[in-house]
């Protein structure tokens, strides 16, 4: 079990996402886990901020 990079509680399963930190020793960001409602609440506020992610059409 580990804890939730955002709300700290403890869970068994985590999802990484890699988040911006601007450090010597992780100067390309570093992976963070969040639990899945967590998750839920970063993506629905990502889509309220910058609109829904659109998907690249394939040829």
């Amino acid at each position: 079990m580990a804890d939730c990079e955002l709300c700290t509680l403890a869970k068994p399963t985590l999802y990484p996402i890699k988040a911006q930190v601007h450090t010597l020793a992780n100067p390309e960001g570093a992976y963070k886990g969040v639990c899945e409602s967590c998750l839920f609440y970063l993506n629905k506020a990502w889509e309220e901020r910058f609109g829904e992610k659109k998907e690249p059409e394939k040829k």
